[in-house]
């Protein structure tokens, strides 16, 4: 496995690990801003870390709400698209405390590399969105 590969895979423990926190600012410390985020054919532009982390701890009182209590994230791919640039498809999975999968999904990331730590700059959620409305509990609800 080469380096990058492996300096994604910590990022995505390190991001899972905020996620299982439920903290919305070590979250947030995982991108960098302006960011973009897709879902179902919808952009969200965020300036801000402060608007991101708004919409962060609305997404976390989501899955609080859903019993989420485990997050797994793999890398499935990536793309070096230059030193300081790469793409990745991960594939993410919501686990309950018994261990059952709540949903899961594939998603696309470009991160870049500032100073030594890899940021994310744009996700593509699309697969999420349709996970949670097919176990009928949409995003947002």
């Amino acid at each position: 496995m080469n380096k990058i590969r492996n300096e994604l895979d910590a990022w995505c423990a390190s991001y899972v690990a905020a996620f299982e926190r439920y903290n919305a600012t070590a979250i947030t410390a995982h991108w960098t801003f302006p960011a973009l985020t897709t879902q179902a054919g919808k952009s969200y532009a965020f300036k801000t870390a402060e608007h991101f982390e708004t919409n962060t701890e609305k997404l976390l009182g989501f899955y609080q709400r859903q019993g989420v209590v485990t997050v797994q994230r793999r890398v499935l791919s990536h793309f070096e698209m230059g030193e300081n640039a790469v793409a990745m498809m991960v594939a993410d999975e919501m686990l309950d405390a018994a261990g059952a999968v709540l949903a899961a999904w594939q998603a696309a990331y470009v991160l870049q590399r500032t100073n030594s730590d890899w940021r994310a700059v744009a996700a593509i959620a699309d697969g999420e969105v349709e996970a949670w409305a097919a176990r009928g509990t949409p995003l947002g609800s």
